[in-house]
């Protein structure tokens, strides 16, 4: 299993998933010339991805997914509300397959597992992607107001986590919006930020975790280095020397492997431990 965002932020989302016989997107938040661009700077023609997995419809989502399925013949999994809020971007001749916010289905030899999430959308879900072979599994996991009960069960057992770090709490309250805004944006339906994705990824952490990419950065409200301080400070006291890094807006990042990852997050062997050392 490889994967690598395509970028991630509030002017554009999408990261790409692939094994050896399947290529999928989740979501396709850019417009149609920007997602070829960024695959093909990936060595990736967009003739070969197989699908779209829309997690809502919010345009940092979905801005290329109509342009995309129509050109490429790209089919678009996404929820029965999603579908409906997206119609502006459909024009009635894209291949669209409806699934419901709790449910498993397969795109080549990839296991799609979605599951609903918190946030101001008509159905949004997270996903976590196995490859059936190999048993790697990955979850995306943005646009969170809070991490619920199924969230955190799903991303149970990832080897890589694409996991949202919006805001840093601080500068939020600072930052010149109305306080409704504010609200939005800090409340349970709104973005994760930075302290809770560290508590989320302690929480989920095993010893064959080897990666978290965080993303959707607030460019207003955050700085890389807050986020990454304030999950590495979460996780490395209890034991994960694994690879932690940001998705970048304006660029796609460096395709992953997942099998090369596994076991980093754990290097002395042995149990993670859940608790800080005194």
């Amino acid at each position: 299993m490889r994967i690598a965002s395509l970028g991630s932020g509030s002017r554009g989302n999408a990261v790409l998933i692939e094994s050896d016989s399947t290529r999928i997107l989740i979501d396709a938040g850019f417009s149609g010339s920007e997602i070829a661009r960024r695959l093909e700077s990936l060595d990736r023609d967009p003739a070969g991805v197989d699908a779209v997995v829309v997690t809502h419809e919010h345009r940092d989502h979905t801005a290329g997914i109509g342009i995309a399925a129509r050109r490429w013949g790209w089919p678009l999994f996404m929820t029965s509300g999603t579908a409906t809020a997206c119609e502006d971007l459909l024009h009635g001749g894209e291949e669209t397959q409806i699934f419901s916010p709790e449910s498993r289905f397969r795109i080549g030899d990839l296991e799609i597992h979605a599951v609903p999430t918190c946030h101001d959308a008509a159905d949004p879900v997270a996903v976590t992607v196995t490859e059936t072979g190999s048993a790697l599994k990955a979850g995306v996991a943005t646009d969170l107001g809070r991490a619920t009960t199924p969230v955190r069960a799903a991303l149970a057992g990832c080897h890589f986590l694409v996991l949202e770090a919006n805001h840093d709490e601080v500068r939020l309250r600072e930052a010149p919006y109305p306080w409704s805004l504010k609200q939005r944006i800090g409340g349970s339906r709104g973005h994760l930020s930075n302290h809770l994705a560290g508590e989320l990824a302690l929480e989920i952490l095993h010893p064959e975790l080897g990666a978290v990419l965080l993303a959707h950065l607030s460019q207003e409200c955050n700085e890389p280095h807050l986020a990454l301080s304030a999950v590495r400070s979460a996780i490395r006291p209890a034991g994960f020397r694994g690879v932690v890094e940001v998705a970048g807006q304006d660029e796609a990042g460096p395709l992953k492997d997942v099998s090369a990852l596994v076991g980093r997050g754990n290097r002395h062997g042995g149990q993670l431990s859940l608790f800080t050392p005194r």
